[in-house]
Order: structure tokens, then sequence, then C-alpha cells
């Protein structure tokens, strides 16, 4: 996608590379346009000005940034509903791609716009999930880390057995600090412990079959 400039009710649209791959970047956009994106494709990179805020319409979106060596390091995951992308300055400090399919729709970041949400409780949201996370990653083991995670996708389809998890089993293992490996090594102990099985394609559609059993591993 070659790289395309409009002004202001339209969308910028950048290229970028990062280690040798090809990204499509949304660097800003007008308030009311939303806009589709095809899986891995990149809403912004770490360094861009942070022209706008966003939230997510369908899909879901990776949050994540790169260390001095290359590893990716994923900081959360947003789903339908879910709002990312505010930052402290001006300057993105992390990188936001799509997930999966998704539609995301923009709100430019400055003091005129009108974003129709408190930024406040969105800052606050994103602190608790962030201090979620950790408390996950350091006090729990490889199995109620994934555990977790299951339950933190359920919690987003609230009555439902049934839902797509939408990340691949490298996007959990980079969001919760394991391996491919162990993680799927976990869901095969959430499977022959009955708690869940897994269908589709890919194994990403997850049916609980004992929710109280999920939630008693997370404590």
């Amino acid at each position: 996608m070659g790289a395309t400039h409009m002004l202001q009710n339209q969308t910028i649209v950048r290229q970028t590379t990062v280690s040798g791959h090809r990204y499509g970047s949304v660097a800003g956009t007008a308030k009311d346009q939303s806009i589709r994106l095809k899986a891995d494709e990149t809403i912004y990179s770490e360094g861009e000005h942070a022209f706008a805020i966003y939230q997510v319409e369908a899909g879901a979106v990776r949050i994540y940034r790169l260390t001095a060596s290359g590893q990716r390091y994923i900081l959360s995951f947003c789903g339908k509903g879910e709002w990312f992308g505010l930052e402290t300055g001006n300057v993105r400090t992390d990188f936001a791609e799509a997930v999966c399919e998704t539609c995301i729709k923009p709100f430019r970041a400055n003091q005129e716009a009108v974003v129709p949400i408190d930024l406040l409780h969105i800052a606050l949201t994103n602190l608790a999930k962030a201090q979620h996370k950790q408390l996950v990653i350091t006090e729990q083991s490889a199995l109620k880390r994934v555990a977790a995670f299951v339950y933190e996708t359920a919690d987003r389809y609230p009555g439902d057995c049934e839902f797509d998890m939408m990340m691949s089993r490298s996007d959990i293992a980079d969001y919760l600090g394991l391996t491919v490996e162990t993680v799927a090594r976990c869901f095969t102990k959430l499977r022959e412990k009955r708690i869940l099985c897994l269908n589709g394609k890919l194994q990403r559609i997850v049916r609980l079959l004992d929710r109280d059993a999920l939630v008693a591993l997370t404590i």
C-alpha cells in the first residue's frame, strides 16, 4: 500500500517497515470515519505523532513494544467497545496492530476534539488492566496465567458459553510471558480437566464447559 496523504476529513495512511516486516499504518483520520483493517495491519508505530485515540468497533487490537533485541512484548489486547491510543505525550511509545479483521473508530487527540467518553476514565481503565496483568504474571503459575487469560476474554462475552479468542498461541505467549509450547500444554490441561474445549480451524473458538472450575484456577 503506497503512502497516501489526505486533508482534514480523510485518512492519512503511511507505510513503514519494522524488523523486515511490512505494515500499513493509520497515522490519523477524521473523527467520524471508521477504519477497516486486515489481520496484522498496523494502526500506529512507536515514534509516530499521536494524532488520535481509537475505539474498537469489531475485532481486536494488540498493543505491544519491542525490546532492544527485537523481542515483542504485548502490553494489552483491546476488544469491541474498548479504547486505546491515549498517550501521556505527543509521541507514540508502543505499537498497535489489528489481531484479525478489525474495525476501529478514531477521534482526534487534541483539545478541540469532542470525544464521547471521559479521557480520565480511559486512563484509569487502562491502568487497572495493566495492574491486573502484572499481578497475574508475577504471582501465578503458567496454567493459572492461561486460565486467567481465558477468563478475561470470556468476560468480554457475558452470558456466552462459546466465544472467539481471536488471538494466536504466539499472541497469548507474548502477552503472558510464556513460550508457545507452554501455552499449548496449558490448553491441553484445561481440556483434560474438561474446563473447556477448543474448536475451529485454528482452535481459537473456546467453549466453556465449567466456568466455576476456570474461576477457581485463577484464584
